[in-house]
């Protein structure tokens, strides 16, 4: 039997599990706003046709329907019982090891739930928000064994993070982590964001900011101590490793008029303040507001700026990473040590988005492999919800090498192709766009003819929007919804990030390689860099050929492409490589500056015509218009 998941809060969603594969929808796509939640006035029409429409796509009849606990008052369609349970029952917030099985899902009524109106005889079941996260991580997999982690900014009752054993079919969680003392990962990372890019979103941009800054020696300790205070650390030596008391006497952090001295006790700055204060009033504190200064043990202070733009913001970013990453290493390598006998690691939550972490990971030698889904952040929660209560028979066979593509390609096909049907001359094409006669349509006779038209127009330095298949889940465009430029030319980076997405300077662009050269051009985890979740480095012989597709740092955001999984982009890689020498493509979303990633022909002829871009490509069809 097939089951169905909800989440309701941002990065919102629907999802279907059954034997036959999975099927993802971000709310975001559909609605058109970033990071939309469940508050949205458009939300309670919309899921319900998501819920209508995923069981029709469902094999088999659906009789489970799993609800994340994350919520958002504002929305209408929350299960009143769901609000029940997070609410006023105590035993399932149960903190630290004990109880917490029973903890992390509950059967619960659908009365008076707007959305049960129709589902027939169906199970209701709420899934607490990092065992959602957990269970994507572990039941996308394919391991039949394996440390999971789930860490994000906070989900309910501030809780930060998840630790669970997959065996088999099994997922028990063993371990909750609170923002309460740490790690505290995700909420400094979201308020550093906030002040300097304006959005707890903006994770992304500032992990793309600190390769332009340089680590201040004296304030990594301070903000070791914000991550994860000294109390904490003293009570867990094998998960965080304990500071020098010396490099913390003395500092302090500003908020506005106030001054936070560091408080030996606690080990931390506003942790004394906050030891009674609601789980509400912890997360805001330590995710809503960065210092506004912060002095450090010798005497100095930092006046903390609010500009990527400004040197201080710049080198804090790379500080803060800094400490990340330690920490995260350290807390991995302490679990690890604590449940032996785990070769594979599943992570999944919004700090598994931090790709120069997840490659500490997976060079750190403690795991054969890594696992990150695809849309491990809250747009993955909704699908995972559904996995953790899901009978084992509705969890698709992941089998072979590639085990990420099912999830990563699992949202809908384009939207509006209706355009394209009948004869297909060019005309019935123009349909799509009537408003822009001027549109060339042409349509080759055959793959070949397909990926040596665009592979000409990539050599020519032209931008080219490459649309097939199903939708991306999560946020990185994996060549379904992509714009590609060619590696090869001076200026590339500029024309596709700055020109067509407007985006800042500063942030890195993707390259794509055929999987069975990557190593002429790269090193680091390359078995780990089909879905742009793990950095590697450009080879140093290579760096004046890749200078476009490079990082600051010398790094680079790689995906690897096979001719089992995407058989024509594969083949265009080659094509431009021979006319070029270099097979190597830069790959960013296709989507306008701020808006969702596009999954309509509309809003792509749209990008096309009110942009810089040069052309789209629709390879299921041989069409490519310009």
């Amino acid at each position: 039997m097939a089951t169905i998941g909800l989440h309701f809060g941002h990065d919102a969603g629907a999802a279907l599990t059954d034997a036959d594969g999975y099927r993802v929808i971000e709310a975001e796509r559909r609605l058109g706003l970033r990071h939309v939640c469940g508050g949205n006035g458009d939300f309670p029409h919309a899921a319900a046709e998501w819920l209508a429409e995923l069981r029709e796509r469902a094999v088999s009849p659906v009789t489970r329907i799993a609800v994340a606990d994350w919520y958002t008052p504002r929305c209408r369609v929350v299960p009143p019982a769901l609000v029940e349970l997070v609410n006023e029952d105590a035993r399932w917030a149960a903190p630290g090891v004990t109880g917490l099985a029973e903890a992390v899902t509950r059967v619960i009524k659908p009365v008076d739930w707007p959305l049960a109106h129709g589902l027939g005889d169906i199970t209701l079941m709420a899934v607490r928000h990092h065992y959602a996260h957990a269970a994507l991580a572990y039941h996308t997999s394919g391991a039949r064994r394996a440390l999971v982690l789930a860490l994000d900014g906070t989900g309910n009752y501030a809780e930060c993070g998840m630790v669970c054993l997959g065996d088999g079919d099994r997922l028990t969680p063993v371990m909750s982590l609170t923002n309460r003392g740490g790690p505290r990962f995700g909420l400094v990372y979201e308020a550093l964001s906030r002040r300097v890019h304006g959005s707890q979103f903006d994770t992304g941009k500032l992990l793309g900011l600190t390769a332009t800054g340089e680590t201040d020696e004296a304030l990594l300790p301070v903000l070791h101590a914000m991550l994860i205070p000294q109390s904490t650390r003293r009570a867990a030596p094998d998960l965080y490793e304990v500071l020098d008391e010396k490099k913390l006497t003395g500092t302090a952090l500003r908020y506005a008029d106030t001054w936070w001295e560091y408080d030996s006790v606690s080990g931390g700055y506003l942790d004394a303040g906050l030891a009674d204060s609601s789980d509400d009033d912890v997360v805001h504190s330590f995710g809503s507001v960065f210092p506004d200064e912060i002095r450090s043990a010798d005497g100095g202070t930092t006046l903390v700026g609010t500009s990527p733009e400004d040197r201080v913001c710049r080198d804090l970013a790379a500080t803060l990473q800094h400490a990340v990453e330690d920490d995260l290493l350290r807390l991995v390598t302490g679990i690890s040590r604590r449940f032996p006998g785990y070769t594979t690691l599943c992570y999944a939550g919004g700090c598994a988005l931090n790709i120069t972490a997840n490659t500490r990971l997976a060079e750190s030698g403690r795991f054969s492999r890594v696992h990150v889904p695809t849309c491990c952040d809250d747009s993955g929660i909704a699908l995972g919800a559904a996995l953790a209560v899901a009978d084992p028979a509705d969890r698709p066979a992941l089998l072979g090498g590639s085990r990420w593509a099912p999830l990563a390609y699992a949202g809908p096909p384009l939207a509006g192709l209706e355009a394209l049907e009948g004869d297909g001359t060019e005309p019935a094409a123009r349909r799509a766009a009537p408003a822009e006669p001027a549109l060339s349509v042409r349509r080759a006779v055959d793959d070949e003819e397909f990926v040596e038209r665009v592979a000409e127009l990539l050599a020519e330095r032209r931008c080219v929007a490459w649309l097939e298949g199903g939708l991306e889940t999560g946020p990185r465009a994996l060549g379904h919804r992509s714009l590609l430029v060619s590696a090869h030319w001076s200026g590339a980076r500029r024309y596709v990030s700055e020109t067509i997405k407007q985006r800042e300077w500063f942030r890195p662009v993707a390259p794509i390689c055929p999987q069975e050269v990557a190593d002429q051009f790269f090193t680091g985890p390359l078995g780990h860099a089909e879905t742009m979740l793990f950095a590697v480095r450009v080879r140093p012989d290579r760096a004046r050929q890749l200078a476009e597709a490079r990082h600051i740092d010398g790094t680079a955001r790689l995906q690897t492409v096979t001719p089992g999984v995407q058989p024509l982009l594969h083949r265009l890689c080659h094509a431009v490589g021979a006319r070029t020498g270099l097979p190597v493509l830069i790959n960013t979303s296709a989507n306008a500056g701020g808006r969702p990633l596009l999954n309509r022909l509309d809003e792509a002829l749209e990008l096309l015509t009110g942009t810089e871009l040069d052309a789209v490509a629709l390879p299921e069809h041989h069409l490519i218009v310009e």
